[in-house]
């Protein structure tokens, strides 16, 4: 529907029109219906279709050409879509990143490449849904399949966000016990009570928020340049490339993690509503789609750039090294230590290539020495092992390399946290039809306010009353994320395929439809796969 702004004036808008509530040039569909909106008189068809081919017109000055690239639109445009993203790389991503590099190397590289395409498939049918219906994903699917369907839907969506929003929290409190030492029940309790101050801040206009969470959202982006000072050699990484361990239950579990850690249900909610919130038309598809590319390339980058960095300065293997079942941040800090000192592992070591061939410098009887002449005490070697690896560093380097974990992690989860905290409370006004838009005084919106600081709540009870501080819960929810693609990916592709939903120009048709369909259903299926093995060989 077109909705016409108070302060737009056009001769084309008749007292019938006027009467209309429609959100801002909902697209006709083939035959010139518009959803939601009662068949109206064939004159005040073409009129809206008039309204809408001639608002860029009225509105800008320079009279912008559609088929011409406008880079003062673009920017303007610019901001969902690289939101969203850099909150798709949020803590318990990089710690699931961490882990794929420090057990299989390079081997999931390949993975993090594939991803960037598939990434942004899944965001552009959000951004076409929007722009052509002003509608988010769960205004549509009780729309057109019924109030049963939405409510399952926003249930779903509702409890990812609780899931997401706990591992925030359990990523920051991790970081923190890992970094300074602070106890997680501090950490958190200030993080809830700064989340619940960005969110009385939002007040101040959606603009406002998306810049604040693109600020802190881009603070990871120092992992990609910390990657250049990785020890990694661009051969190792090419054949890493075609390196798989399919034969083996961990490796599928990453790669599930790492799929659901990528493509996370909760990104595509918010993603469509943001747009309709934006007010993003469909003559401006051109520069979301080109900022829903820009977003999936940094996502993917953070990602890669993580994968290296563990895979080069941290490589145990995929045995059962306990260091890399708890990994955690302060074997990332301690790898970009190394990392800024300057320290090879030939330097450690003369013919090692790898911390797999430094060894612990123990007399060449510990073992026999001990009472039990068959039992080699590990924890202790580990014990000697990670006393010798605080030399391979400077106090200085590990000093830099942990403030800058923390500003990079802490800025992934809070953009996180804030996607998280609105797409939620979105979907909820969506399926109970009442005004979408948070950004007003509590008093005017106390609902929505109230759904945001009780999810923040509920995952800061779940981080204060569970032990979720730790790399398996972090995992295990990338692969609870992957598990539930697979209901949002198929209304998703349902929507965007329907003549009901969208009009032939801007539907899912051909090959590319087909091809999206055989692609969403291999990642559901494997991400099903995956949380199978997950519970059945839980790390």
């Amino acid at each position: 529907m077109v909705h016409i702004h108070a302060n737009e004036t056009t001769p084309l808008v008749t007292a019938s029109l006027r009467s209309v509530e429609v959100s801002e040039g909902r697209v006709a569909l083939d035959d010139g219906t518009i959803p939601g909106q009662k068949q109206q008189h064939s004159d005040d068809d073409e009129a809206i279709e008039l309204i809408y081919n001639n608002t860029s017109s009225m509105n800008d000055p320079q009279q912008i050409d559609n088929n011409r690239w406008n880079w003062n639109r673009f920017f303007r445009i610019l901001g969902p879509g690289i939101m969203v993203c850099l909150a798709d790389t949020d803590g318990p991503c990089l710690l699931t990143a961490a882990q794929s590099g420090a057990q299989y190397k390079y081997s999931l590289v390949l993975c993090q490449m594939v991803l960037i395409p598939i990434l942004y498939a899944a965001q552009e049918l959000t951004v076409r849904l929007a722009v052509c219906t002003k509608e988010g994903t769960t205004a549509l699917i009780r729309e057109q399949y019924g109030h049963g369907w939405a409510w399952f839907a926003v249930t779903l969506h509702v409890f990812m966000c609780w899931i997401g929003q706990a591992s925030e929290f359990g990523a920051i409190g991790m970081l923190f016990q890992d970094a300074f030492g602070i106890h997680r029940n501090v950490t958190n309790t200030v993080q809830v009570v700064l989340l619940m101050g960005i969110v009385v801040m939002g007040r101040l206009g959606y603009r406002f928020t998306e810049v604040v969470g693109v600020a802190f959202g881009s603070l990871q982006l120092v992992f990609v340049a910390l990657l250049f000072l990785s020890q990694a050699k661009p051969v190792e990484i090419w054949n890493g490339l075609t390196e798989f361990h399919f034969q083996e239950d961990n490796y599928e579990i990453l790669l599930a993690g790492n799929i659901g850690a990528v493509i996370m249900p909760w990104m595509l909610y918010y993603h469509q509503s943001a747009v309709c919130e934006r007010r993003i038309q469909r003559r401006d598809l051109k520069y979301e789609r080109a900022d829903t590319w820009i977003g999936a390339v940094l996502a993917q980058l953070v990602m890669t750039a993580m994968v290296v960095a563990m895979g080069s300065l941290r490589f145990y293997g995929s045995n059962d090294d306990p260091r890399t079942d708890g990994l955690g941040f302060r074997e990332i800090i301690q790898a970009y230590a190394q990392a800024f000192t300057g320290t090879t592992f030939d330097d450690i070591q003369p013919g090692a290539t790898s911390i797999l061939d430094v060894q612990p410098a123990l007399p060449d009887d510990y073992c026999s020495s001990r009472p039990d002449t068959t039992y080699c005490d590990a924890d202790e070697v580990y014990a000697q092992y990670a006393a010798e690896m605080e030399t391979w560093y400077t106090p200085a380097a590990y000093t830099a390399a942990k403030w800058v974990v923390v500003l990079g992690v802490c800025g992934a989860c809070t953009v996180a946290s804030m996607v998280l905290t609105i797409t939620s409370v979105w979907s909820v006004t969506e399926i109970l039809n009442i005004d979408r838009d948070l950004f007003h005084p509590i008093a005017e919106r106390p609902l929505q306010y109230a759904l945001q600081f009780g999810g923040l709540w509920i995952a800061y009870g779940l981080s204060i009353f569970t032990d979720i501080s730790g790399p398996w819960f972090a995992v295990l929810t990338q692969t609870i994320n992957g598990l539930l693609i697979l209901p949002v990916a198929a209304f998703l592709w349902l929507l965007a395929s329907s003549p009901k939903v969208l009009p032939r120009e801007y539907r899912l048709a051909g090959w590319y439809k087909w091809l999206l369909a055989f692609v969403f259903a291999v990642i559901c299926g494997y991400c099903i796969y995956g949380m199978v093995q997950e519970i059945l060989n839980p790390f």
